[in-house]
């Protein structure tokens, strides 16, 4: 790119043309991109475990569409303060935390900006909403457990909005294996404490490395000793299997 220039401006985009060239300084013409401020959405799930969702008739396709709670974040905002104001002005819903789920490039051929995605727990309603003047929304409510269902049947088609809550669908797939795996992980590393303890006091000096090879040291015949070990070795089978299922199911989304 040698050049830039703004050929236009409106009020939620400026249009810039760019002269391009390649590596060895031959013209390949002009391209044109949009800039935009960043963008934010929100995945908000009630205290009952539905999705907070908006019905929008959206201009550029004329057609009504289901979509999570967003727009632009304004200057003097984070992300977070955004999506905060963003919920509660389309849904009349409150939260007490927003935790970052995703930060995607809503077209990167074009645009330059950024959408914030995040993950809102415990959504209360507080009834007080706050449009924008070419605004109008109607609240949906989607069980979590239907997320999947609804997706595969293509009822929501805001590809910002399908991607938030592929995220979430995946997150809360993993996030109890996931806690399952450090409370493992927690009760191993005690285990490897105690066994290694527990072969010091029936051979000083022992190492780590030397209790892998328990055979070559009759003391480690002791059954105290070896019901700890046993232990340490099916915590260790446990959490192999949790990672090969989770990375399993990394692979296969």
């Amino acid at each position: 790119m040698t050049r830039r220039e703004r050929v236009g401006a409106f009020p939620i985009f400026e249009v810039s043309r760019l002269e391009l060239v390649d590596g060895a300084g031959r013209g390949r013409g002009d391209a044109y991109t949009l800039t935009c401020r960043d963008w934010c959405n929100v995945v908000a799930v009630t205290t009952e475990g539905d999705i907070v969702l908006v019905w929008q008739f959206r201009f550029g396709t004329s057609e009504l569409s289901l979509e999570i709670p967003g727009g632009l974040i304004e200057a003097g905002e984070t992300p977070a303060e955004a999506a905060r104001r963003e919920l509660r002005e389309e849904t009349g819903y409150e939260a007490a935390s927003f935790e970052p789920l995703a930060i995607l490039e809503p077209n990167p051929a074009v645009q330059a900006n950024r959408c914030f995605t995040f993950l809102a727990l415990n959504a209360r309603a507080t009834g007080v909403t706050g449009f924008d003047p070419q605004e109008e929304l109607e609240p949906a409510f989607l069980p979590s457990s239907r997320i999947v269902e609804v997706l595969d049947a293509g009822q929501i088609t805001h590809a910002l909005s399908r991607c938030a809550l592929e995220i979430y669908a995946r997150h809360t797939a993993l996030t109890p294996w996931r806690t399952v795996e450090r409370m493992l992980e927690g009760l191993e590393s005690s285990l490897e404490d105690k066994v290694l303890g527990l072969a010091r006091r029936l051979r000083e000096g022992l190492t780590g490395e030397d209790i892998a090879n328990p055979h070559d040291f009759p003391e480690l015949s002791d059954p105290d000793w070896q019901y700890v070990d046993g232990q340490l070795a099916g915590v260790r089978s446990v959490l192999a299997a949790i990672r090969f299922q989770r990375s399993a199911g990394r692979r296969s989304t």
